[in-house]
């Protein structure tokens, strides 16, 4: 069911499963609200990707719809506020419990209380504008980084909202290419520290001999006023390459509340996001990195997907780069041929999101007309080209395992009948993609949600 209201100031979309006819529903649409019954599941699916974010209220009272079904539809969504109406002896339900505390703002038991869910309905579909207006921004300013439509592009999204509203240190890694520096950027514009510096500092250009936090020296608005005060967010890039001189002046830092005690002539309210492409736990391992700076840093881990972990964002990403350098060159590319998409979608990309906007350029520097042709990428035309297609099948086939197993919360029995194979069958796959489940992982990560 989809209904708009379209009062004198809000407007908003409400998708409803399995309802009847109502009296609440009369209520809803008295005040505004255009009411509209689905039942069909493949239905609300395309409603919920169309019309999110938007508020869902689902009707499992009736016990019409698989539990595990509604459930991995919730768990997909993001910017989709889930209602449940229920019977009051499916309290005694477990399963209706859990579905209810990870996936619903509220729930209702049958016979409605129609002013009351007005009023819960009001109030959801505000908070979805005082988010949605958190997604536009990351959609519309920084979706370089963050644009696309992949289920790895989706969580990052998730993550970086969330984490923006916070003040803790995030630690990025990635391959190289994969754009953390632009993903820095947006959990910068997305937190309340938008409106002053956002400062990146390569780390491995640093002077080993400078002892005074010479990243935030170096990254200060006025570096000839001692006095000076930097408030802001500092991207400290391959902080591997961090001396031990310099690690020890970032763990003091760290260590304070603030950091007047690094020089008394100067103050900073800096927010640090750290990034690294190597593997930096190999580092605090072998004592080439502190242990307790590295700790001190990875608060809050992002990793950034690579971009062959995104599949048809490939695409996406390369229609909007072309648009960019067409304009940018005055030149009359506009579309991708056949040949090129394929050649798009099963390379590799080892150079990531950076290749391929380089990789972009070049082809519409070189394209003639209006259509991008294969020979216009420098790269491989058929070779690797039956790894690459394993890749993407390997790919695609540990996403659904992933998926599963988080709706099921690392049950691999339930996840195994879900998917229509045996038990054996599921072992075998976990152990070809290397997934080790841990029922107790998937219930302290639905927990915190």
């Amino acid at each position: 069911m989809v209904a708009q209201c379209q009062t004198k100031t809000n407007s908003g979309r409400l998708i409803a499963i399995g309802c009847n006819y109502e009296p609440w529903i009369a209520l809803l649409e008295q005040s505004g609200w255009k009411t509209h019954c689905c039942y069909d599941l493949r239905t609300a699916d395309s409603i919920l990707e169309e019309y999110s974010p938007c508020i869902c209220i689902v009707d499992l009272s009736n016990n019409d719809f698989s539990l595990n079904s509604i459930s991995l539809r919730a768990n997909k969504t993001k910017q989709v506020k889930w209602i449940a109406i229920i019977k009051k002896e499916q309290l005694q339900t477990d399963a209706i419990c859990q579905f209810i505390n990870n996936f619903c703002v509220d729930y209702f038991t049958v016979p409605i209380p129609s002013s009351q869910l007005l009023d819960t309905i009001g109030h959801q579909l505000g908070m979805l504008e005082i988010e949605s207006s958190s997604w536009v921004e990351i959609t519309s300013k920084h979706d370089m980084g963050l644009f696309g439509e992949s289920k790895s592009i989706k969580q990052l999204r998730d993550m970086v909202r969330r984490v923006a509203a916070t003040e803790v240190n995030v630690f990025l890694t990635g391959e190289n290419g994969t754009g953390k520096e632009l993903i820095a950027k947006s959990v910068h514009n997305l937190s309340k520290r938008k409106n002053v510096p956002f400062i990146s500092v390569n780390c491995g250009s640093l002077a080993h001999d400078d002892k005074k936090m010479a990243f935030l020296r170096a990254s200060s608005p006025s570096q000839e006023d001692e006095k000076s005060t930097f408030n802001g967010t500092i991207l400290l890039d391959n902080v591997e390459e961090l001396s031990k001189e310099l690690q020890d002046e970032l763990l003091a830092y760290l260590q304070t509340s603030s950091g007047d005690s690094l020089n008394d002539d100067s103050c900073c309210d800096v927010r640090i996001v750290a990034s690294s492409s190597s593997d930096l736990e190999s580092a605090v391992a072998n004592g080439e990195f502190s242990k307790e700076l590295y700790y001190r840093l990875n608060v809050f881990h992002i990793k950034v997907p690579t971009l062959r972990e995104r599949g048809s964002d490939i695409f996406l990403l390369a229609e909007k780069f072309l648009a960019k350098f067409a304009n940018e060159y005055s030149t009359m590319a506009s579309s991708f041929s056949d040949d090129s998409k394929q050649l798009l979608l099963r390379y590799s990309w080892p150079g990531n999101v950076r290749e391929l906007i380089n990789q972009v350029k070049r082809a519409a520097l070189l394209a003639e007309g209006n259509e991008v042709r294969a020979e216009h990428f420098d790269l491989p035309s058929k070779a690797n080209l039956k790894q690459s297609l394993r890749n993407i099948k390997d790919e695609a086939e540990k996403d659904v395992l992933m998926a599963v197993l988080e709706t099921h919360r690392g049950q691999v029995a339930s996840a195994a009948k879900d998917l229509g194979v045996s038990r054996a069958t599921m072992y075998r796959l976990l152990n070809k993609h290397n997934i080790v489940p841990d029922v107790r992982h998937y219930n302290n990560s639905y927990m915190q949600e």
